[in-house]
């Protein structure tokens, strides 16, 4: 386990891990909330401290972890910025933008809605990195990518948000910035080709929560129940039925599959086949989150944190161990 029982009490302890991102093979980050008493009513996103917590894994001992301490900020999902600047992105719900790393930190110009001119039209719920730059997407067919700090491209205004299906895009991938996917609401899909967006026919339905732009040529998309589509353009077809209580969460590419995770398991697509993942027991408890980047792929959850750099599997944190050692 890469974290020492003092590092764990100055930065994790008392929060539960909600997203993580990888910016390079040796430098990760995790998105954290305040932990608060279940047996009392809960208190809104809003007021709960969020925390950004960088992994240095070149560093030292006493080094290698530290904090960013967030207030006032709603549900935080963080992505990695290559360009134009190296560093974390975090952008919450409500468009509240925190950027970490390359010398800088700090809060920056929050994104305006629509009707007053800004670039969004509902809340921000993804971030992912697409050619190296930071793309956003979430409700009423909002689509943002980040050209520098507080520069915000939207694509909103070129995405008609007047139907029935349009409810949001819960994800958003691409290949690179001329073939990019979007899903969201109740099968709808979308594509942009580097000059403009058109909705796909999709065979059905299903509420839509995630997409990969997978290494074999095809996307990949996460419904409802834990169903999983497989296609691209306009022909799709249904790989995976499921009835489970969620949906998958996170969707990636790595070391020639894809990998699925929700916060009741990990999963790996081969050959249009999901199966339990064969990961240790250890890292499979840290379902929940998947970021991936520089040859690494990063897991995170309720119960840790854990990274596989393309050979082997190594811990980062393991709560429930060190819970033991508190």
């Amino acid at each position: 386990m890469n974290i020492s029982v003092e590092e764990y009490k100055a930065n994790l302890k008392g929060y539960q891990i909600t997203d993580c991102v990888v910016r390079k093979k040796d430098i990760f980050y995790l998105v954290l909330k305040e932990m608060y008493d279940t047996e009392k009513d809960a208190p809104s996103e809003f007021k709960l401290i969020k925390r950004v917590v960088p992994y240095f894994m070149n560093d030292p001992v006493g080094k290698r972890w530290g904090h960013a301490t967030l207030k006032n900020f709603d549900h935080l999902c963080g992505g990695a910025s290559l360009f134009p600047t190296e560093q974390f992105v975090g952008v919450d719900m409500s468009g509240s933008v925190y950027a970490l790393g390359s010398g800088d930190r700090g809060v920056e110009d929050k994104l305006v809605r629509w009707y007053e001119g800004g670039p969004k039209r509902g809340g921000i719920d993804r971030l992912k990195t697409i050619d190296g730059y930071v793309y956003a997407s979430g409700g009423a067919r909002t689509v943002l990518r980040r050209d520098g700090k507080n520069n915000w491209h939207g694509f909103t205004k070129d995405i008609p948000d007047n139907d029935e299906a349009a409810q949001g895009f819960e994800d958003i991938d691409g290949f690179n910035e001329n073939d990019i996917y979007c899903v969201g609401g109740k099968g709808d899909v979308w594509h942009y080709d580097g000059r403009i967006w058109k909705q796909l026919a999709f065979p059905s339905n299903m509420y839509l929560w995630s997409v990969c732009c997978a290494g074999d040529g095809y996307v990949y998309i996460g419904a409802q129940e834990g169903n999983v589509f497989k296609g691209k353009g306009d022909e799709w077809k249904r790989i995976h039925k499921a009835h489970m209580t969620l949906p998958i969460k996170d969707m990636v590419w790595h070391q020639g599959k894809v990998w699925c995770t929700s916060d009741y398991g990990l999963w790996e697509i081969e050959n249009d086949k999901l199966t339990d993942s064969t990961a240790p027991a250890e890292v499979r408890a840290c379902a929940g989150n998947l970021s991936v980047g520089d040859g690494v792929m990063l897991i995170a959850g309720l119960f840790g944190a854990a990274f596989h750099d393309g050979k082997e599997w190594q811990m980062l944190v393991d709560t429930q161990k060190i819970g033991r050692q508190l």
